[in-house]
C-alpha cells in the first residue's frame, strides 16, 4: 500500500457523480445566431441592433425561450455603438432588451419565460441575471416569477438597475421549491424614459438532490479505505529496522 492509493481514492471521490451547478436553462446568454441579417440603426453605424417584429422571427434568436410580446423586444449584438445601451454583453456577444418604445412617457410591460425541471431531492433554486436599462433613468424594473402550471408559486422583489448607461449589475434570488415541472418567467417593466429592461447571462441552478456536493456513501468508503491504507504504509516506514547481530 502506498500514498498513491490515497491520491487515487480522493480523486475518484471528488469526480464521482454528476457535474455540480449546471444551468437548468437553455440559451441563458442569448447566443444563438439568427438567420436574418443584423439591422443597423442610423447614428450607430458600427453597432449591431437587431429587431424582430414577428413571433416566428423572434424564435430564431431566443430558442428555448417564449416572449410574451415579441414585437417590443430587441436583440443586441456587440460591439454596439449606441449610447443608450451597454457596448458589450455581460456574457458572450448578445443580449436581449425585453421592452422598448420610440415614444417615451409610457409604461411598457413584457415577459420572457422558459420551462425547467427540478429533479428528485431538490429543495430549491438559485437564480441570477445580468440586468441593465436603456437610458439609465430610474423606473425600469425586473421581477422573477416561478409558476407551476398556471399557478404562481414564488416570486422575487423588484430589481432595479441604477448603474447608468453602458453598465450591467448582477441580480440574484433564491427560493424553496420541491421537485417537479416549473416555468421561469422574467417580467420587465419600463417607465417613462427608462424604456428598456436589458437582460443577459440568465442562470438557474438546482439546490439539493443530484447537484449536492456531499459525496455519496460509496465515495466516502473509498476515501476511508485510502486513508487507512496510507496510514498503514506510513507506520511500516516509521518502524525501526531489526538488528541482525546477536
Amino acid at each position: 500500500m502506498s500514498l498513491r492509493f490515497l491520491a487515487v481514492a480522493v480523486a475518484a471521490a471528488m469526480t464521482a457523480g454528476p457535474a455540480f451547478g449546471a444551468n437548468l436553462l437553455t440559451n441563458g446568454g442569448f447566443e444563438a445566431a439568427p438567420t436574418l441579417p443584423l439591422q443597423h440603426e442610423a447614428g450607430a453605424s458600427g453597432g449591431h441592433i437587431q429587431h424582430y417584429p414577428a413571433p416566428a422571427e423572434t424564435a430564431q434568436y431566443v430558442p428555448g425561450w417564449v416572449l410574451g410580446d415579441p414585437s417590443v423586444s430587441d436583440l443586441y449584438h456587440a460591439p454596439v455603438e449606441y449610447w443608450l445601451v451597454p457596448p458589450t454583453a455581460a456574457e458572450g456577444l448578445q443580449y436581449v432588451a425585453l421592452n422598448w418604445s420610440p415614444l417615451g412617457g409610457i409604461t411598457l410591460y413584457n415577459t420572457i419565460s422558459q420551462d425547467f425541471v427540478l429533479e428528485a431531492g431538490a429543495t430549491g433554486i438559485d437564480f441570477s441575471v445580468a440586468m441593465g436599462v436603456e437610458s439609465g433613468f430610474d423606473g425600469s424594473t425586473l421581477q422573477v416569477q416561478i409558476l407551476s402550471g398556471q399557478n404562481l408559486v414564488a416570486q422575487s422583489g423588484l430589481f432595479t438597475h441604477l448603474g447608468g448607461n453602458g453598465t450591467w449589475s448582477e441580480k440574484s434570488w433564491s427560493a424553496a421549491l420541491a421537485p417537479g415541472d416549473y416555468t421561469l418567467r422574467l417580467v420587465g417593466t419600463g417607465n417613462g424614459n427608462a424604456w428598456d429592461v436589458l437582460i443577459d447571462d440568465v442562470r438557474l441552478e438546482q439546490v439539493g438532490g443530484a447537484v449536492s456536493a456531499v459525496p455519496e456513501p460509496a465515495s466516502w468508503a473509498l476515501m476511508v479505505c485510502g486513508f487507512m491504507g496510507a496510514g498503514a504504509a506510513l507506520r511500516r516506514r516509521a518502524r525501526p529496522a531489526r538488528s541482525l547481530t546477536a
